[in-house]
């Protein structure tokens, strides 16, 4: 996979007016109004708890972050710390919730210029009935929508400054002219409104949360574009937390100003009149305390403000849905970049298509917000667990990165924040609930049918070249080798220490002492012997691989069978075996379910990968530098065989070659789709390092032998029908025996068998 192309052109300035777009002022102005009705003057409880709960999440996202400085934001961090497949659902769910914030803004602004077209031209839209002013409110939605897609398309990712300072300029004077009203009127008569505050209970004060703690998301951005910023490990904390406490500083004297001088009416309520205006609130209370005056200032800070958010959340969501383009858990088609800007114009496609959309479904603000806080809810209880479990499976922070104070109490604590939140909006508001699940169920259906593989795959070859991914998931994985002949142990240790991932890998090593009850003692005491010399040369080279290490030495009257047992029982994720002589004498079984060769009742036993290494007793996989890798049709073992080839990029892999061999009368067609597969392999296998080449030959096996020459390694899958049919059959034997260069044999079991979880 090629690296990314963006630039780090973004400084701290830049990344925190991204933050500051996407938070400040668009949620107030849009949900403002629905927290004063749900909870009255206790919604500034409400804004205070949420932005300290959106702090705590702040110092797992600084640590995840500056962990690894990448584009993606939670799905990156989900993908370093769980699987591929969660990180799939956390990015599908990340890619929703900000196409669902867009659309959120994207309404807010359009509601807001309607009010404002209304107060400037009253003879246009007074003749409107009300279905007429809903078509004309979602027409300036989706041109909202499109201008700022082009916007991105167009340039880089910084940007909407302006904006910015316009509209935090309009929030000082609204702020500044409210204070000097109740200086004005006297702290008793200005502050008359607030009592009660908390008009509506406490239930009030946790609902006004639930629906408004979107209005706080947007912090989160400047993670999900790290890898366009300059000097990440420094910058991206301080500026998320300065984007933070701006908002602070907005929101709280403005909540303050607007329920207690913005009621219109002396005696007033400040709910009853939210009730009233739920989606211009501020509108009103701007002009209750400084006329038209006020009013025309809060509609150009809410124009201002979700224009800036809607922009922020159509960023985010093309960089997450980048990120996943280019590992495979979306289609590669959306890693598309704008020759000269760079910008992926495909994933912004994308992203502004699917908030049309949902322009078009979703009814009304309010439901766009309750979905919109419910999703990043979830999405950042599981960053607050993706930083605990970072910390924990690293063994402290990793070099470099930034260390949230208090562990583990901060992620627990926001877990435990988030996880109620979420148990309350899921009670209260259900239909939210349900709509996240309709998304992830399309999702789910997406990825299985479509994009696992080749997910999975370039997941294996990511794992195999960088151990700590495995390390920070937590993932043990264990091999079995049947060790036989002490010349040839070391070798088969070095490919042991490819399939299991150092520090956190277990390697069995395990002798068989085949005897039965007429074995005399000597005989007994010589294979003994020989199995414990077998063993040390096993141990001595697993151990430099830095990988915990088990002996087992066993007596059976048949190995074979007492290797599938070990296996079996151990419930190991792979066995490697040795293979010193070719199976097979060139026949195959006359029925079909009867294996020929021991060999291929193992493959047909185990329910976990197998594999077969054929090579000399000074084979060594560190001194691997050329594979050459035959492929031909599906195959179920390209996990396997990606993780393979990322172990050797790590240890030095210097030239990796695909090759398809063809029947010289092969259609033209035929050509062409098996170079594009091997392309595709070359991207996400060898993540762009290797070459594919097709050719043609009457001889395929014989062409392979011939280009074989040179390579240091020879990689060949076999697949494991259901039914037990030799596998191990005349062609594979002849190549086995033919091939210039050690030979490796990986097969996967067939989907659907029971055991061990492969890789």
């Amino acid at each position: 996979m090629p690296a990314e192309s963006q630039e780090r052109s973004i400084g701290f300035v830049a990344a925190t007016g991204i933050g500051v777009a996407a938070i400040v002022g668009g949620g107030i102005f849009v949900l403002g109004g629905v927290a004063v009705a749900e909870a009255g003057p206790g919604a500034m409880v409400a804004f205070a708890l949420n932005g300290c709960i959106a702090l705590i999440t702040a110092l797992a996202f600084s640590e995840l972050a500056t962990a690894f400085p990448e584009n993606g934001g939670q799905y990156v961090y989900a993908r370093r710390t769980f699987s591929v497949r969660a990180a799939f659902g956390v990015g599908w769910i990340m890619t929703f919730a900000h196409v669902v914030a867009g659309v959120l803004y994207a309404l807010g602004f359009a509601a807001y210029a309607v009010a404002a077209l209304e107060a400037l031209l009253p003879a246009l839209l007074d003749p409107l009935s009300g279905g007429w002013i809903r078509a004309f409110t979602l027409l300036i939605a989706l041109g909202a929508t499109a201008f700022y897609g082009l916007r991105l398309a167009q340039g880089a990712a910084a940007g909407g400054q302006v904006e910015n300072i316009g509209k935090l300029a309009v929030f000082a004077i609204l702020i500044a002219a409210g204070l000097a009203v109740m200086v004005q009127r006297g702290p008793a008569d200005a502050l008359a409104p607030l009592d009660p505050f908390f008009e509506l209970g406490m239930m009030g004060v946790v609902a006004a949360m639930g629906f408004t703690f979107i209005t706080f998301q947007g912090f989160e951005l400047i993670a999900g574009v790290a890898g366009e910023i300059k000097e990440p490990r420094r910058t991206v904390p301080r500026a998320m937390f300065a984007s933070l406490g701006i908002a602070l500083l907005v929101y709280l004297p403005l909540l303050l100003v607007v329920t207690s001088v913005g009621v219109p009416q002396p005696g007033g309520s400040p709910a009853a009149v939210a009730r009233e205006f739920p989606e211009t609130y501020f509108a009103v209370a701007g002009s209750a305390y400084l006329g038209a005056f006020g009013f025309w200032l809060v509609m150009i800070a809410a124009l201002l403000s979700t224009l800036t958010a809607l922009r922020a959340n159509l960023l985010a969501g093309s960089r997450v849905a980048l990120a996943m383009a280019r590992h495979r858990t979306l289609p590669r088609a959306l890693e598309q970049l704008h020759a000269r800007t760079q910008a992926p114009v495909t994933a912004i496609t994308f992203i502004c298509v699917s908030a049309a959309v949902l322009i078009l479904v979703v009814p009304d603000l309010a439901a766009a917000g309750e979905a919109a806080s419910l999703i990043f809810l979830l999405t950042f209880a599981i960053t607050h667990l993706a930083a605990w479990q970072v910390r924990s499976r690293a063994g402290g922070r990793i070099e470099g990165a930034y260390a949230a104070p208090l562990f583990p109490l901060v992620p627990l604590v926001g877990i435990a924040a988030c996880g109620s939140l979420i148990l309350f909006q899921l009670v209260t508001v259900p239909t939210a609930g349900i709509l996240l699940v309709i998304w992830i169920g399309f999702g789910a259906s997406i990825y299985a049918g479509f994009l696992s593989s080749r997910a999975e795959a370039l997941d294996a070859a990511v794992a195999g070249e960088d151990p700590l991914f495995s390390r920070l998931r937590g993932r043990r994985t264990s091999v079995l080798v049947p060790i036989a002949n002490p010349a040839r142990a070391g070798g088969l240790a070095s490919v042991a220490g490819a399939l299991a991932p150092p520090s956190i890998g277990r390697i069995l090593l395990h002798q068989v002492v085949v005897a039965d009850e007429l074995t005399d003692e000597a005989q007994l005491r010589k294979a003994m012997t020989e199995g414990n010399a077998a063993l040390s040369n096993a141990l001595v080279r697993a151990r430099s691989e830095g990988l915990r290490t088990e002996l087992l030495l066993t007596v059976a009257t048949d190995p074979w069978d007492d290797i599938a047992r070990i296996a079996l029982e151990h419930e190991v994720n792979s066995v490697l075996l040795g293979l010193a002589q070719v199976p097979g004498g060139g026949q195959e079984p006359e029925e079909a379910g009867t294996p020929s060769h021991p060999i291929d009742q193992l493959l047909v036993r185990l329910p976990c990968d197998v594999s077969l290494l054929h090579g000399g007793a000074d084979f060594d996989l560190d001194r691997v530098r050329r594979v050459l890798i035959p492929l031909s049709g599906r195959n179920d073992h390209d996990r396997l065989r990606a993780r393979m080839i990322g172990t050797l990029a790590r240890k030095g892999l210097e030239h990796l070659s695909f090759l398809h061999v063809l029947p010289p009368d092969a259609p033209a067609e035929d050509e062409k789709r098996a170079l594009s597969a091997l392309r595709r392999y070359v991207q996400d296998e060898a993540r762009g390092r290797g070459e594919a080449t097709v050719c043609r030959a009457d001889d395929a096996i014989a062409e392979v032998v011939r280009r074989a020459k040179g390579f240091d390694l020879l990689v060949l899958g076999i697949t494991r029908p259901r039914g037990g049919r030799s596998r191990m059959g005349a062609l594979l034997a002849r190549m086995v025996r033919q091939a210039p260069c050690p030979v490796l044999i990986i097969s996967h079991p067939p989907r659907g068998r029971g055991g061990a979880r492969p890789f």
